[in-house]
């Protein structure tokens, strides 16, 4: 990348580098994952997606993390290209987190991640705090006894899923959930695509679905040890960052999870961006990632 690259050029420059598809098993799961090599011996960045995502949500941070990263993303357990189960539970994601990250097989690994998956990466470090070195929680709501009875949205019970005959016509349905503006065409139309999959129809055709599975929309059962109460008792570092317009972790709630944090940084605040800042403040989201990750330069004499 180039000082003088445009918003349009980004978007193209990331397209141009997809990440590599696989799948892994992890927890009795078929895990998919997308990677980006990087160079050689380099340290290990585990990208985690929010709730009802997948791992294209990082299309346009990971390609420019792997000019000095190896990079994975990985589906939740019936998300993205990831496998279903019959139920699901935190504890399932987190062994799903520790089962790919033992695959990694790397020494230096820091896991980022996401709203739901920022959750994940709390609970999964604080149960496996050896195979971590430190994470980065982007925009997560944490559930404080105090504000947990405060959110502004719930997940829905299941429901069956709206089959589609054609893939602009299923496109057409996509929604972030909380909606917000700013994300760029580009990058929305991206993100429907890779949450789309072609089927065959009862009436020997075809037709586009969502990826989820129903029963990922269930209330998950309550963790025996929750979020909010995993974060102060945290061995590994951990950075908060969140949107300056975010409806999930507004200012007042962005400073509590800071302040709980025993070893880190935050809230670091990412200008114009909302909930979703993978994809609506890719290049915000970037910097922020960089200096964070960035090893000090010791002080000059």
């Amino acid at each position: 990348m180039t000082d003088t690259t445009s918003h349009e050029e980004y978007l193209s420059w990331c397209l141009a580098r997809p990440g590599a598809s696989h799948y892994v098993e992890a927890a009795d799961n078929r895990i998919h994952i997308l990677e980006w090599t990087g160079p050689s011996a380099a340290p290990t960045l585990l990208l985690i997606h929010g709730f009802m995502g997948h791992a294209h949500w990082w299309d346009f941070v990971a390609p420019v993390l792997a000019e000095n990263y190896r990079v994975l993303a990985m589906d939740l357990g019936g998300m993205g290209d990831s496998g279903y189960r019959s139920g699901y539970s935190f504890a399932n994601y987190i062994e799903e987190i520790a089962g790919v990250i033992r695959h990694a097989a790397t020494r230096s690994l820091t896991v980022v991640g996401h709203s739901f998956g920022g959750r994940c990466t709390i609970l999964a470090a604080h149960r496996y705090p050896e195979l971590i070195d430190r994470i980065i929680v982007v925009d997560s709501h944490i559930g404080f006894p105090d504000v947990e009875r405060k959110r502004r949205f719930d997940r829905e019970m299941r429901r069956e899923k709206k089959r589609y005959p054609d893939l602009m016509s299923a496109k057409k349905r996509f929604r972030l959930v909380p909606d917000e503006p700013g994300t760029h065409p580009r990058i929305f139309d991206h993100i429907a695509t890779h949450s789309l999959k072609r089927e065959n129809d009862a009436q020997g055709g075809t037709a586009y679905v969502w990826k989820f599975d129903e029963a990922v929309m269930e209330r998950l059962p309550r963790p025996a040890i929750t979020d909010a109460q995993a974060l102060p008792h945290l061995k590994v570092p951990m950075d908060y960052v969140c949107g300056e317009h975010s409806i999930v972790a507004p200012p007042e709630h962005a400073r509590k999870i800071a302040a709980a944090i025993p070893n880190g940084r935050g809230p670091i605040v990412i200008p114009a961006a909302y909930h979703h800042v993978p994809i609506g403040q890719p290049l915000g989201l970037v910097c922020a990632l960089r200096a964070l990750l960035a090893p000090l330069a010791p002080l000059a004499k």
